[in-house]
């Protein structure tokens, strides 16, 4: 079982072709949870509602891709999965928002960039 959020995703997508391609019959199952963001680096927005990720899925070999909004759609997704061959896909849409506890980034990514840089020339 694989759990990926839509960001990380999009941003390893070459991935889905990868397990697409190798995995049929190793009972791999992707679970991508899509909240439209990158929730746990401060809550960017990426492109996962405007894409279809299980059709992205299919044409990179998964043999089953299903979306599902509702806790019982889930439910019945996840019941019919013992009788597919894998790699199966659920991408679960879900409600941007994290917990407020959750920590996060005090930077800025053009302040990263300058720190990274800045730590680059002081190696050199």
């Amino acid at each position: 079982i694989c759990i990926d959020g839509d960001g990380s995703l999009i941003m390893h997508m070459g991935s889905l072709a990868i397990t697409g391609q190798n995995s049929s019959g190793c009972g791999i199952l992707h679970i991508v949870i899509n909240n439209g963001r990158h929730d746990s680096v401060g809550g960017q927005p990426t492109a996962g509602q405007s894409i279809n990720i299980p059709a992205i899925a299919q044409a990179c070999g998964y043999s089953q891709a299903v979306s599902v909004s509702e806790p019982e759609a889930l439910r019945e997704a996840l019941r019919d999965i013992n009788s597919l061959d894998s790699p199966i896909m659920i991408e679960v849409n879900v409600r941007g928002g994290a917990r407020s506890e959750l920590g996060r980034p005090t930077t800025t990514p053009l302040e990263n960039k300058k720190a990274f840089m800045d730590h680059l020339n002081q190696s050199s």
